[in-house]
């Protein structure tokens, strides 16, 4: 396999230090400037690219999950990224972002394939003409014809047949239908909040199509969402999926956070005497923690305070600079505990338990028979369960199955402090 083929992107070119400050509020906006590490991570959806060009179709389907502000859309943005710059006129490769609740929807599935090959078609035609300008014309002629096929095929089946199954508008049937273009690019497929994929009779056929039976198109989907998402897809119909193709996204590594904040200095050209210089990002990684959203939190409350002072790096503007940063990592966690649906008591009795065991790791069981005699009725556990991963209180361990942590350990401080009534 050559590894060479879909490196990491180069960052874009960060914005100017007062229109970040005002902009950026989490770890992803767009394509973050300051995106590193999740190599792991990276690594997995460069192996399945890297199969699908040569020529293994089915079967490479990916699930990238986890807590709100851990980087999924940042990673995506990475991935996206990866795709488009490999496409060539010879060769070309496109990446389609599906919203979740088109997966239930065979034909918009395959209209929003269509559109983002017409629309790189069109791109390639004006940004690298030549020789290959008489297919690509072809192919974008024939692209907009299967879209209108589609489209009469759609007015026909609500005129003539409705509430009849047509496998003319099955997901197999209009895949096999979109081959001729289809077959000559190989297509990515990214879907962003995956956790709210919808059960639908439908839905199951067309992840078939995505993930193995895929008429012969070169595609791979790559699945992002909360903490739920492979189970939600699971129950969905995605199953069999290969070995080391779902990740749960947690810290980063002491190296990489201290990575992004030197890059944030180097970028602002925070310089300073060496040795504060080192302190400032040493201290600032630790208060992060490593978890992404916070990174980005106190990286902007340590470009504040050297801001308002000049770019001034003395020690004594340290202790501002984490204490806004504090301030910071406080209102993330308040957010949460307000996408909560329970009473604070909850997520402090929650938070306590986990302080008791190894890593906070606590089983499905242990929480229910500590959080169930708390529920309102008639909430389910499971509701809670689900809620508390969307908010972001828990994530389920990578090696533990059924078995949840709250994901930053200053959450669970956080939480522990909680008043209790």
């Amino acid at each position: 396999m050559n590894q060479a083929l879909f490196p990491k992107p180069i960052p874009v070119d960060p914005f100017p230090l007062d229109v970040w400050l005002d902009r950026t509020d989490r770890a992803e906006v767009g394509r973050e400037p300051f995106f590193r590490g999740r190599d792991t991570e990276y690594e997995v959806f460069r192996k399945a690219v890297n199969n699908l060009s040569e020529g293994h179709i089915g079967g490479g389907t990916m699930i990238f999950q986890g807590a709100p502000g851990a980087g999924k859309t940042a990673l995506m943005g990475e991935c996206m990224e990866a795709v488009r710059q490999h496409s060539t006129p010879s060769k070309p490769w496109i990446a389609v972002l599906m919203p979740p609740g088109s997966l239930c929807h065979p034909e918009s599935v395959v209209e929003s394939m269509i559109e983002a090959a017409n629309r790189e078609n069109e791109r390639l035609l004006e940004n690298v003409p030549g020789r290959y300008s008489r297919w690509l014309k072809k192919a974008l002629n024939q692209g907009h014809g299967l879209l209108q096929e589609i489209h009469d095929r759609e007015l026909s089946i609500q005129g003539i047949t409705v509430g009849k199954k047509d496998k003319s508008t099955s997901a197999s049937g209009l895949f096999r239908h979109a081959f001729p273009l289809l077959k000559n690019y190989h297509i990515v497929i990214f879907v962003d909040e995956a956790q709210n994929v919808k059960r639908h009779e439908t839905t199951e056929d067309v992840l078939d199509c995505l993930h193995r039976q895929t008429q012969g198109i070169p595609l791979v989907t790559a699945f992002f969402g909360l903490g739920d998402a492979e189970d939600v897809l699971s129950k969905c119909g995605l199953s069999r999926l290969s070995r080391g193709r779902v990740k749960t996204l947690g810290v980063l590594s002491h190296e990489d956070t201290v990575s992004v904040i030197k890059s944030v200095f180097l970028t602002y050209d925070f310089k300073g005497h060496p040795k504060n210089h080192e302190k400032w990002v040493d201290a600032l990684a630790d208060l992060s923690q490593g978890w992404p959203q916070h990174i980005n939190s106190v990286s902007v409350a340590a470009c504040q305070i050297i801001r308002d002072h000049h770019g001034n790096l003395d020690r004594d503007l340290l202790s501002q600079a984490l204490e806004l940063g504090r301030k910071f990592k406080n209102e993330y966690y308040v957010s949460r505990v307000k996408r909560c649906s329970e009473d604070p008591v909850v997520y402090h009795n929650l938070a306590m338990e986990a302080g008791k065991v190894p890593n906070g790791a606590l089983s499905r069981s242990r929480l229910r028979n500590l959080i169930g005699p708390l529920l309102e009725h008639p909430k389910t556990f499971d509701d809670f369960l689900t809620d508390a991963l969307h908010a972001g209180v828990l994530m389920e361990t990578e090696d533990l199955p059924k078995y949840y942590q709250i994901p930053i350990p200053s959450m669970g401080d956080y939480l522990r402090d909680l008043p209790v009534d």
